[in-house]
């Protein structure tokens, strides 16, 4: 894979790709095209725009469900960084908080309801998703509880833990447990393909490779297994910044049967350890190698 590129929400504006003259997503030249923002305003700021290249029907499509990425799952996350906002003035100055009580082996008793925390004292607790590699890229098949895969949570443990301690003498309880959060599967899936694909026509453009995500990011397809999943392998060793929001890398597969894959390796706030996720792109149709080095 080419070099990763590194993008985090403290530069301010970044960089500015010409439009390609049509959507990006359903190839219509007809509709008004409006900028998109390659990685969400709200993670990465201006950090990568690709100018007149997404129509209203699709934008309005893409932007239900990353919308709910982005206020459910990474909502407290974003708050707590200070991570860019269009409203400032809503961001919530508190967080709910739920707790639960369980049994010695973490077994759910009981429900001990939401307490609101401030902001500035709530833990960092937000809830991403855990896949195998994706199939495309598999020569096994997996079960299907295996290929779904599972809900993957960060918890800030000590200040969770002097939460819970707090809960604990309100209650009378002896075990609690802090709720990270829900997770919707397709939701997050979804959004990732869309940053993978966006990101791959502003790098190589639209003429680089034959799309396989446009279903998936449309809405007309739920498969995304298919086509999305997580690396099992380790990634390049680099300097990790405690801003650093995303971290990119794109390139094209080489082995025996998979030879010519697009694929994009996304990683969202890495200093946390969060799941290395791995997106097929499409089919390449020039020589990404040379491409990437501006010779075709």
């Amino acid at each position: 894979m080419k070099e990763p590129e590194i993008y985090h929400f403290t530069k301010g504006e970044g960089v500015r790709i010409p439009s390609p003259g049509r959507c990006i997503y359903c190839g219509d030249n007809q509709q008004k095209l409006r900028d998109e923002h390659v990685f969400p305003y709200s993670l990465a700021g201006h950090s990568m725009i690709l100018e007149k290249c997404c129509c209203e029907t699709c934008q309005n499509i893409i932007q239900k469900y990353e919308q709910e990425v982005l206020k459910k799952q990474l909502g407290l996350l974003r708050a707590r960084v200070e991570a860019p906002t269009r409203r400032p003035k809503d961001r919530a100055s508190h967080a709910e908080m739920h707790f639960i009580e369980v049994n010695e082996s973490g077994r759910f008793l009981r429900d001990l309801g939401t307490r609101k925390i401030p902001i500035n004292e709530a833990p960092v607790v937000f809830s991403l998703w855990r896949s195998p590699m994706p199939r495309r890229l598999r020569f096994h098949p997996l079960t299907p509880q295996q290929e779904y895969g599972m809900p993957w949570s960060f918890v800030q443990h000590e200040s969770g833990h002097s939460l819970c301690r707090t809960v604990a003498q309100e209650t009378g309880a002896k075990y609690i447990a802090l709720r990270a959060g829900t997770v919707n599967r397709l939701h997050y899936l979804r959004s990732l393909a869309k940053t993978a694909h966006a990101f791959a026509v502003a790098k190589l453009g639209m003429d680089a490779f034959d799309p396989y995500l446009l279903d998936l990011i449309l809405g007309r397809s739920d498969d995304v297994s298919e086509f999305v999943g997580d690396d099992p392998f380790p990634g390049p060793i680099i300097e990790i910044s405690e801003y650093d929001s995303i971290h990119i890398y794109l390139g094209e597969t080489i082995d025996d049967g998979l030879r010519g894959l697009v694929t994009a390796r996304i990683v969202l706030y890495p200093v946390l350890n969060t799941p290395p996720h791995l997106v097929v792109v499409g089919k390449a149709k020039v020589d990404i190698a040379k491409r990437f080095a501006g010779e075709i």
